[in-house]
């Protein structure tokens, strides 16, 4: 399962950003291999409607939990079109201790 956190860094030692759809990263977590990677949001820089085309970009590479502090009204209902469980997190955090908050969720919720 793909798990994705809006990141201000390219790397998972950056701070978690609490601009959705406006992020300038997005952190890619695999819970089956364990891997990480980040991606420069390609709508970071959009003129409008930046929280739907950053859902579309999720939705491309396959992420089935998102864990966010914020999101836009437009961001919402289009994450919830998707199918996209969302996670709220405070984001005075680093990408990978938001990661780490909630697989020691997960895990222990399972």
């Amino acid at each position: 399962m793909i798990v994705s956190i809006p990141s201000s860094g390219p790397t998972v030692d950056s701070q978690m950003d609490d601009r959705f759809g406006r992020a300038p990263y997005f952190a890619f977590f695999d819970t089956e291999t364990g891997s990480s990677r980040i991606e420069a949001n390609p709508h970071a820089g959009g003129s409008g409607g930046v929280g739907p085309m950053a859902v579309q970009f999720l939705v491309k590479n396959d992420v089935k939990v998102l864990i966010a502090p914020r999101l836009g009204g437009n961001a919402d209902g289009a994450l919830k079109a998707s199918g996209i469980t969302i996670i709220m997190q405070n984001p005075d955090v680093t990408v990978e201790a938001a990661y780490s908050a909630w697989k020691k969720n997960s895990e222990n919720s399972s």
